[in-house]
C-alpha cells in the first residue's frame, strides 16, 4: 500500500513538472537559490586563491547591443556584446555596477557591465549588460564581488532600520542595523545608528562599542552632517558615563579626555551646536584637571548661542566667584535664577555673593 502511494506521489510531480510551462520550473529553480550564498572565483585555471563572490543570476541570452552602430569601427556590429540576465533578486543592484560571468568550472569569462535593470512580466527581475560575452554562454552564472554585493544589502538593511525607527518600531530597527553590519562589518552609518538605539535604552556599554566601531571608520562617511551626529553620540556616551554612573576615577579622566576630542571635532562641523559647547565648557570645567579659561571661554560662546542657558550662567558665576570676581559671579548667578526661577543653586549662589 505504501509503495502505491509512493508511486502516487511521484507520479503526481512527474504531471506536475510536465504540465508547468518552462518558465515556471527555471523561476522555481531561480527562487530556490540562496541570494546571500558565496563561491569562490578564478581568473585563471592556475588561480589557486582567487575571490569571493555572491552570485547574482545567469545568463538568459546573448546578443548585439542597440548602440552597436554607433560604437564599431568597423562598418560591422560585433556579435555577443550584450548580455541579458535573468536575476534571482534585484536588490542592492544599479546601473553601472560590475557583475562578472563564470563557467561552470567558475572561471570568470566575462565582465558586465550593467545598464538596465527591470521587471518582466514573465521572468521577474532582469538586467541587461554590456561587455564581451564570446566565451559566455546561455546559462552560465552571473556574480559580484562579496565587497560591492554586501555593502548593497548593508545599505538596504540600513534604509530599512532607517524606517522602522523612524515609525517608533526599535526592535525592528535594532535586527535591521545588526543584519546591516552583518553584510558590512565596517558600514559607520549603521553602527552610529545602533549606537542611537542604545543610547535611547540606557544600555551605555553597547552605545560607547556601536559609536567606537563607528569611529574607526569615520572617513568613510561623506557627508557632515552623519559625520556631527556620528560624533554627537560620541560626547554623549562619554558625558553620561563620566557625570551620572558611578565608575572607577580612572574610567571617568578617560571618558572625559575622550568627551573633549570629540566635542572639539564635533564643533569644527557644526560650531553653533548648543550641545558640544555646553558638554565642551562641562568637560573643562569639571574635569580631574580644570581648564577654567577655556570653560569659561566655551560657557560664553554657548550664552552667545543660548543666551538664557542657566547652566552656562551657573557655571561662569562659580568660575567669577572662585577667580574673586564677585561683581560677574552676581550677574551670572541673577541670569541663572532668571533663566531657572526654581534653581536652587543659583539661589544659593546670589544669597552667598549678596
Amino acid at each position: 500500500m505504501a509503495t502505491v502511494k509512493h508511486f502516487i506521489g511521484i507520479a503526481s510531480l512527474l504531471i506536475f513538472a510536465i504540465t508547468l510551462p518552462c518558465d515556471g520550473i527555471l523561476a522555481m529553480a531561480l527562487r530556490a537559490h540562496r541570494p546571500q550564498e558565496k563561491i569562490k572565483v578564478f581568473y585563471t585555471e592556475s588561480d589557486s586563491s582567487g575571490w569571493t563572490a555572491v552570485p547574482r543570476g545567469e545568463v538568459h541570452s546573448i546578443g548585439v547591443r542597440e548602440d552597436a552602430h554607433s560604437q564599431e569601427l568597423m562598418k560591422f556590429a560585433q556579435s555577443n556584446s550584450r548580455a541579458t540576465v535573468r536575476l534571482y533578486s534585484s536588490e542592492g543592484l544599479r546601473k553601472g555596477d560590475e557583475l562578472f560571468v563564470v563557467n561552470a568550472r567558475n572561471l570568470v569569462v566575462a565582465r558586465i557591465d550593467v545598464k538596465l535593470i527591470y521587471q518582466d512580466h514573465s521572468f521577474g527581475p532582469m538586467l541587461i549588460g554590456y561587455g564581451n560575452f564570446r566565451y559566455a554562454g546561455v546559462g552560465f552564472k552571473v556574480v559580484q564581488k562579496v565587497d560591492d554585493a554586501y555593502s548593497k544589502y548593508a545599505y538596504i538593511y540600513k534604509a530599512r532600520g532607517d524606517y522602522f525607527k523612524r515609525n517608533g518600531e526599535y526592535a525592528k530597527a535594532i535586527e535591521l542595523y545588526k543584519k546591516s553590519i552583518e553584510m558590512d562589518r565596517r558600514y559607520p552609518e549603521a553602527h552610529s545608528a545602533l549606537g542611537y538605539l542604545y543610547l535611547r535604552d540606557e544600555m551605555m556599554p553597547f552605545a560607547m562599542k556601536e559609536f567606537s566601531e563607528a569611529y574607526r571608520e569615520i572617513d568613510r562617511i561623506y557627508d557632515n552632517e552623519e559625520k556631527y551626529m556620528l560624533l554627537k553620540g560620541l560626547t554623549t556616551t562619554r558625558y553620561r558615563m563620566a557625570y551620572e554612573y558611578t565608575i572607577p576615577a580612572a574610567d571617568r579622566k578617560k571618558y572625559i579626555s575622550e568627551g573633549i576630542k570629540y566635542a572639539e571635532e564635533a564643533l569644527k562641523i557644526f560650531p553653533g551646536s548648543r550641545d558640544m559647547n555646553l558638554y565642551l565648557g562641562i568637560f573643562y570645567y569639571r574635569g580631574p584637571e580644570p581648564q577654567d579659561v577655556k570653560a569659561k571661554n566655551q560657557f560664553q560662546k554657548l550664552l552667545e548661542i543660548d543666551p538664557l542657558n542657566a547652566t552656562a550662567c551657573l557655571a561662569l558665576a562659580e568660575l567669577y566667584r572662585k577667580h574673586d570676581n564677585p561683581q560677574k559671579a552676581r550677574m551670572y548667578a541673577r541670569k541663572a535664577l532668571e533663566a531657572r526661577p526654581d534653581s536652587v543653586e543659583a539661589r544659593r549662589l546670589l544669597d552667598s555673593l549678596q
